[in-house]
């Protein structure tokens, strides 16, 4: 595949800058100079996504506002979002397509112009005397690497195979099902993640439910933390039957939960990271740059079979 030449604005989210740095540090380097030398860039004003599974299931205007409002600042700039957040491509996606209904863009419109701000979408080209506009594109991080860059280039720039690695990759529900109308890839048989984690020279581990939720989804983790972590380890228990070294999703959020529910576990427990980590140790990163000391889980036993580590 050829190099992209879209532009792009990171969202990082809430989860990420709060509680998992390292995987911010891991994207940066994956898509800056020392990676794939993308065009991206930073918006000091985003703000949360907001969190699908909270605002939108108790106050879709507010919701739907917020999201509202980062959109226009991406619209603005001609620029993608790129999330590397589950909850945050199905909020803000979710938002796109809403905005495509008249009466909801007029009614957020009429609030965003309280602070000099306007949704139109971007337009893309005129039609005799009316310019034609789409929907502001929100991209997730997987998408952008299999489907811009593609698997040969995410093996190129494999200086460190991890030959000796078995993962168990986690999708998470918002992925899978971001919206009711928008999928890029086949929910009930996924594959993006697991091609990464094969790009990168490791064995992607196959193991019963995989496709299972990692237990905090639906607002579970916020109000019913027990079961929340019971149905967590209930998964853990599956992943470790498989023999899997670590546990790699593309949500930050399911990374949480698996990390703190393992929290009880402290010899047993599997190591979670996010592909952009698994990526960039691949690539040839430092680990101590990728913040695995935040994490609650150990990453010592994962880290120790990397050779050379």
């Amino acid at each position: 595949m050829i190099n992209p030449s879209n532009s792009y604005l990171y969202f990082f989210g809430c989860v990420i800058p709060n509680r998992y740095p390292g995987i911010e540090y891991a994207v940066r380097w994956v898509t800056g100079k020392d990676g794939f030398n993308l065009d991206v860039k930073d918006s000091q004003e985003f703000s949360c996504c907001p969190v699908p599974g909270i605002f939108y299931s108790t106050d879709k205007d507010t919701w739907l506002l917020l999201a509202s409002r980062n959109l226009v600042l991406a619209q603005d700039e001609r620029r993608q979002i790129l999330t590397v957040c589950n909850g945050c491509l199905a909020s803000l996606l979710k938002a796109t397509e809403y905005l495509q209904e008249p009466k909801s863009m007029g009614k957020v419109n009429r609030v965003l112009a309280q602070i000099g701000k306007k949704y139109t979408g971007v337009p893309v080209r005129t039609e005799g005397k009316r310019r034609v506009f789409e929907p502001v594109k929100v991209r997730h991080y997987v998408e952008l690497m299999v489907k811009d860059f593609g698997l040969d280039a995410i093996k190129e720039k494999t200086m460190h195979p991890l030959k000796n690695i078995r993962v168990a990759v986690h999708y998470g529900c918002h992925y899978l099902r971001p919206t009711e109308h928008a999928t890029f890839e086949d929910p009930n048989d996924p594959v993006m993640i697991d091609n990464i984690v094969k790009a990168c020279g490791a064995t992607s581990v196959d193991y019963e439910d995989r496709l299972d939720c990692c237990g905090a989804g639906g607002g579970v983790r916020s109000h019913v933390v027990d079961l929340a972590n019971a149905l967590t380890l209930d998964k853990c228990a599956k992943i470790s039957t498989a023999g899997a070294d670590c546990i790699v999703t593309g949500c930050p959020f399911c990374l949480l939960q698996f990390d703190n529910a393992q929290k009880s576990l402290s010899k047993d427990g599997i190591p979670v990271m996010h592909v952009a980590q698994l990526q960039a140790l691949a690539m040839g990163i430092d680990p101590i740059s990728l913040g695995f000391d935040t994490h609650h889980v150990s990453a010592h036993s994962f880290l120790r079979k990397l050779k050379g580590y």
